[in-house]
C-alpha cells in the first residue's frame, strides 16, 4: 500500500514512525515527488445515452488512452491509468458523457533510478 502526503519534515517523521509501528508493515521508504514515478488506476462507468453520442465518448476515451473493459447496451466501463492529475481531469470531463460510478486505487509509487553519466 502506498500513502501519499505533502507535509513538513516534523509531521512526516511522526507519520513515518506511526506507519512503521504497524504489525503488517514490512518497510517504509520516503520518496520525494521529483524522484518518484507515481501512477493511479481508475475504473469509470458511463451511461452514454443515445448511440449518436457514443463516437464522442470513444474519441474522449482515446484522447486519454483509456481502455474499454466492459460494455453493455446501456453502459460502458473504461480503465485509465496515469498520474493523479490526469485521472482527476478524466473524471471531471467524464461528467459530460454520462458518468455513473468511479473506483480509484489511489496513488502507487516507486523511486526513480539515478542515471550516472560518465565524463567523456
Amino acid at each position: 500500500m502506498t500513502f501519499t502526503m505533502f507535509t513538513d519534515h516534523a509531521r512526516f517523521d511522526q507519520v513515518m514512525k506511526n506507519i512503521d509501528s504497524l504489525v503488517d508493515v514490512r518497510s517504509v521508504e520516503p520518496l520525494e515527488e521529483r524522484n518518484a514515478t507515481v501512477r493511479e488506476l481508475a475504473l469509470v462507468k458511463f451511461s452514454p445515452g443515445a448511440p449518436v453520442t457514443r463516437p464522442e465518448v470513444m474519441s474522449f476515451l482515446e484522447t486519454f488512452r483509456a481502455n474499454i473493459v466492459d460494455l453493455s447496451t446501456d453502459t460502458l466501463t473504461a480503465e485509465i491509468s496515469g498520474d493523479p492529475d490526469k485521472i482527476n481531469a478524466f473524471i471531471h470531463l467524464a461528467q459530460n458523457f454520462g458518468l455513473k460510478k468511479v473506483a480509484r486505487t489511489g496513488a502507487v509509487a516507486l523511486s526513480r533510478e539515478m542515471i550516472i553519466q560518465k565524463a567523456v
